[in-house]
């Protein structure tokens, strides 16, 4: 299973890869609910990974492969904004970005690494921390980038 699997007919990872791939520019108004829309798809599938009341380490990795697709076309929205001189809604887009990178801020603050495996048959256990600390370490890179940019 995957993401956004459970949502039926609206399948939100698949709605959030649609927006992202057929998206154009339009209006100002119409170009800025673009990526509205696509922030909102996004959270679509946070909201979805939090049902069962537990985000895995698997959920997490959808949400940072879903962001690092998203966030290039949040950004050509943005700069699409500029072109039309629309500053005050580029701003907004601008915003969104760094909502998003807040949420993943927020996720890396509250991810903790287990304790390393050790021990001869621990082999699956150790490629299952190796995906906890690869994601963990992934985290807390965007997190660093982020407050430097700032």
């Amino acid at each position: 299973g995957y993401l956004g699997q459970g949502t039926g007919g609206r399948n939100y990872k698949h709605q959030l890869e649609r927006i992202c791939k057929t998206w154009n520019i339009k209006g100002p108004t119409a170009t800025f609910n673009v990526a509205q829309n696509m922030y909102k798809s996004f959270f679509d599938l946070v909201d979805e990974a939090q049902n069962d009341g537990v985000v895995d380490v698997n959920e997490v990795l959808e949400l940072m492969k879903a962001f690092v697709e998203m966030r290039p076309q949040l950004k050509k929205v943005e700069t699409a904004l500029e072109q039309l001189e629309r500053i005050d809604l580029s701003k907004k887009v601008d915003e969104l970005d760094d909502s998003l990178f807040d949420f993943f801020v927020e996720l890396n603050n509250g991810f903790t690494l287990p304790p390393k495996p050790t021990g001869w048959f621990s082999g699956k256990k150790k490629k299952n921390w190796e995906l906890h600390k690869s994601i963990k370490d992934n985290l807390q890179k965007w997190t660093d980038d982020y407050n430097n940019q700032k």
